[in-house]
């Protein structure tokens, strides 16, 4: 997760996505426009104003968090761990551990997201509407209450990987028994809604010249991004786990003796090789790697072994392993390669060159 850690709550790191400030400022300035108004609030002084916008923020962003601490209550309710928080431009993502998880339980974690904004639009208009509040808090009552229930309808829309678009992949993944079919049925169906909802903004605004649907066609643009991105993700996971190591790996490099001379090594192995790594070999076994990295400091006539990193940073895997499987390992911290075995010899090395090309090339 990237962003700014701000908060710990119950374990759970909650971070804010630059992003998300884009979001939080528009409706900032939107309130303070109201606030500057000397007709409607003609008694205010900039430094109220400026504590009215910011009280205004922190609402919204507390209402944002209620929504990912429903979908986070919920995990941890049915026993999935919750790895954290992250906020960003409309709405933010609660990360959990996909392993294990069943239909019914993506169908309960997601469901209760637009519930929560739509419980909270509705507690914010109730006090608006019951509650003898001065002005300026019941506008800004008013306006998140709204918005809060704008946010619950935007996240219920079939459209993945919003809400509404996993509760569908949900019910496709229950009837299906398919979690690949389901996410691409639903992502499919995203665009589709997307799509329906960009061509509507595009016939209001050049047919009634109403271009305050500009907005909400900006919104349908990022919701068809996001599905054909889901769509792509999906296409993407089945090619990886219908390839194999051995139709992506590179040739290995050279081994390097474990007792030969740094010196000797460099001059015959690395020289010229910046941001390659070499195995290095003891008694028949990978016992770590050298690179111009590793041997910088270590005194020539030492051997390589003094330069060796240990072979904890590089996986490993049998020739016939999937791909997929094998991206996985990549991904882990510090693991630069995945060295290709057979049969107890060295026969290939996948680093994430490879399977890029791969990706590109099919081959």
């Amino acid at each position: 997760m990237n962003g700014w850690r701000v908060a710990r709550i119950g374990g759970i790191d909650i971070r804010v996505d630059p992003s998300f400030l884009v979001i939080t400022l528009l409706i900032t300035s939107s309130l303070w426009s109201s606030f500057t108004d000397p007709f409607r609030h003609p008694r205010l002084t900039t430094l109220q104003v400026i504590a009215l916008a910011l009280l205004s923020a922190l609402l919204f962003f507390l209402s944002i968090l209620g929504h990912e601490l429903a979908h986070a209550g919920m995990s941890r309710a049915l026993g999935i761990p919750v790895l954290g928080i992250a906020l960003f431009t409309f709405g933010g993502a609660t990360y959990t551990k996909a392993e294990g998880q069943r239909p019914i339980d993506e169908f309960l974690t997601t469901l209760v997201g637009p519930l929560s904004s739509a419980a909270i639009g509705g507690l914010l208009l109730l006090a608006h509407a019951q509650l003898n509040l001065p002005d300026t808090l019941s506008l800004i009552f008013d306006y998140l209450g709204r918005l809060n229930l704008f946010l619950a309808i935007y996240n219920a829309l079939p459209s993945y990987p919003l809400d509404g678009g996993r509760i569908l992949r949900s019910i496709v993944w229950q009837v299906t028994g398919d979690s690949t079919k389901a996410t691409l049925t639903a992502a499919r169906t995203g665009q589709v809604v997307s799509g329906a909802m960009i061509a509507f903004a595009a016939y209001r605004i050049f047919s009634a010249q109403d271009y305050g649907w500009l907005w909400f066609g900006v919104i349908a643009v990022m919701l068809f991004s996001l599905s054909s991105n889901a769509v792509a993700d999906v296409r993407r996971q089945r090619t990886l786990s219908a390839a194999t190591a051995s139709q992506v790996m590179s040739p290995p490099p050279p081994s390097v003796p474990a007792d030969l001379p740094l010196g000797e090594a460099l001059a015959r192995y690395l020289d010229g090789h910046e941001g390659e790594a070499f195995p290095v070999t003891q008694e028949g076994r990978v016992v770590g790697f050298v690179s111009l990295t590793t041997a910088r400091g270590v005194a020539s006539d030492r051997p390589v072994i003094d330069a060796t990193v240990p072979p904890g940073a590089v996986a490993v895997a049998d020739a016939s392993d999937t791909l997929d499987a094998i991206v996985d390992r990549l991904g882990q911290r510090e693991v630069a390669a995945v060295l290709v075995m057979h049969a107890g010899q060295l026969v290939g090395i996948i680093e994430p060159a490879d399977v890029n090309r791969f990706l590109r090339d099919g081959r």
